[in-house]
């Protein structure tokens, strides 16, 4: 299974490239898992009334609902990010996308929105592209430069750069 981290930070598009890289490879036949850190504090959004969230409120570890086309379970309990890709690889995926968790150490694309955010190229690891909103901005990197503007239209270089390089 080949991991790629999206990391940027908040409104830097991530959720979009995400979607386009699902798109692109599900419609290639690859099988593509994601995985999002909420990384805003507090917990991810529960439908209150539910008879799995009331589950979980009465204590249970893990939740589950089985729906005609869908299966969702919910854990009650944190896992660490190695943790949930052992638990992703039981799927037999051909690539997981993963949505930040930015100090990760798997290939990422980096996403800037702004000046400020140029700090991430210093302290993050495993970079193989960066997309940006500013191509103003000057990189002295050994990385392609995505213009986040144009991202339809490259979406398949992206895609051949995870596909050749993870």
């Amino acid at each position: 299974m080949k991991i790629c981290q999206i990391a940027g930070y908040k409104n830097s598009g991530k959720t979009t490239v995400m979607n386009e890289l699902i798109r692109y490879f599900s419609d290639k036949g690859w099988k593509v898992g994601s995985l999002k850190h909420h990384g805003h504090g507090g917990e991810p959004d529960m439908t209150e009334g539910t008879d799995s969230h009331d589950h979980l409120g009465s204590g249970s570890v893990i939740s589950g609902v089985q729906g005609e086309n869908i299966t969702q379970l919910t854990l009650a309990t944190p896992l660490q990010l190695d943790e949930l890709i052992q638990t992703y690889r039981q799927f037999q995926l051909d690539l997981l996308l993963v949505e930040g968790y930015k100090t990760a150490t798997y290939p990422k694309i980096v996403l800037l929105k702004s000046e400020e955010d140029r700090s991430l190229l210093q302290n993050l690891s495993a970079i193989i592209a960066v997309g940006t909103w500013d191509m103003k901005m000057t990189f002295n990197q050994d990385y392609p430069v995505i213009d986040m503007n144009n991202l339809y239209e490259l979406v398949p270089t992206l895609a051949e750069r995870i596909r050749r390089d993870l």
